[in-house]
């Protein structure tokens, strides 16, 4: 299924109640019929970052990671520390969740922070680490663009173009 990517970044603040605002952008973007009422968070690929999924996405990953035919502890260890990490929030009628206390122990986002698309999940960056970052990938943008230009990449069918609303 094609699905409308989590895109842009955005400055909001954690107010005092762990709550956080998703950009209006974003909210747009879920469909609960399709991609669930809850969103799911948990700890992100990059240290000291969140990250947030949809329930759907959540769920068919879960379902599609086959952890239990990997041999050894670092599947143990990944089921572990990621669902026992992860927390199932709403989204209240403001558009607002609340970072579990347990989730934001594990990082250090401050109050200030970026509420960043990327694809299919919004990661939730400390202001100043997501703007060091973005001087730094700015810098290596023309290396980083060949990621779409790599071999075996099949262009999109004009279907596809079509349905993304995005100009190939």
């Amino acid at each position: 299924m094609n699905r409308v990517p989590f895109t842009d970044a955005y400055v909001r603040t954690i107010d005092s109640k762990n709550r956080l605002q998703i950009p209006a952008q974003m909210r747009g973007v879920i469909n609960p019929e399709v991609d669930g009422k809850s969103l799911f968070i948990v700890p992100g690929e990059r240290g000291n970052t969140l990250s947030i999924y949809t329930e759907t996405y959540f769920c068919d990953k879960a379902a599609s990671l086959r952890t239990d035919e990997i041999a050894g502890p670092d599947a143990i260890d990944f089921e572990q520390m990621f669902f026992g990490s992860a927390s199932r929030v709403e989204m209240d009628s403001q558009g607002r969740v609340v970072l579990p206390e347990r989730q934001l122990s594990m990082v250090d986002l401050g109050a200030e922070i970026y509420v960043v698309g990327a694809q299919y999940r919004i990661d939730l960056w400390r202001k100043t680490d997501y703007e060091a970052f973005m001087q730094e990938v700015v810098a290596r943008r023309g290396s980083l663009h060949q990621f779409l230009r790599r071999p075996g990449r099949a262009a999109p069918s004009p279907e596809q173009k079509e349905s993304s609303g995005l100009r190939f």
